[in-house]
């Protein structure tokens, strides 16, 4: 590498990791299409960067622990849509126990 005169000698420039896939799936999912697969996402993610060095671990972090958020209140609501339909069906005139 030959310095132009004038100018002081600079290292190459070295290009940033790429972000893993898998992160953004992780977010990506956890938030918004089906949150179990943010958690599969996520910690798939943070094997694949621990081995290869690319970015993204915040995003794979974030994306299970939406994903664990969302689940947890996606199964409430569930359990709750089950009793209000079993107390719904359970009052329903004219039905004896």
């Amino acid at each position: 590498m030959n310095p132009v005169p004038g100018h002081p000698p600079y290292p190459p420039y070295a290009y940033p990791a790429p972000f893993n896939t898998y992160a953004i799936l992780a977010l990506v999912f956890g938030a918004m299409v089906f949150p179990p697969l943010g958690i599969y996402f996520g910690s798939k993610a943070k094997g694949q960067i621990a081995q290869t060095g690319e970015r993204g671990v915040e995003l794979a972090t974030a994306g299970v622990v939406v994903g664990w958020i969302f689940t947890a209140l996606y199964g409430v609501v569930f359990l709750a849509w089950c009793g209000m339909a079993a107390v719904m069906l359970g009052s329903a005139p004219g039905v004896q126990p």
